[in-house]
């Protein structure tokens, strides 16, 4: 499944380690937006990590939103991702 990863926090460092985790395991739509297909097994092991990172930040806002197959044709999207979203398989 398709997920919308996005999150607002304040401090440079704790947002500088999500940045530094997601991209590692999605793609980059905006600053502060990434997209990822992954299993709901995979998701809740990002979703702990995201957690984890943010454990000491002060408000910190994070989501995680599924996108099923017939709302991803849906989405209404203007302009270029920073990243374009592509399987990739690495050997």
């Amino acid at each position: 499944m398709k997920y919308i990863i996005c999150y607002d926090i304040k401090e440079d460092r704790i947002r500088s380690r999500i940045v530094k985790y997601l991209e590692e395991h999605a793609f980059r739509i905006q600053f502060s937006v990434f997209s990822c297909k992954c299993n709901s097994k995979e998701i809740k092991g990002i979703w702990q990590e995201l957690l984890r990172i943010t454990e000491d930040a002060n408000n910190p806002l994070l989501m995680i939103i599924p996108v099923c197959k017939a709302c991803d044709s849906d989405i209404l999207m203007h302009g270029k991702p920073l990243e374009e979203d592509r399987n990739v398989i690495i050997v």
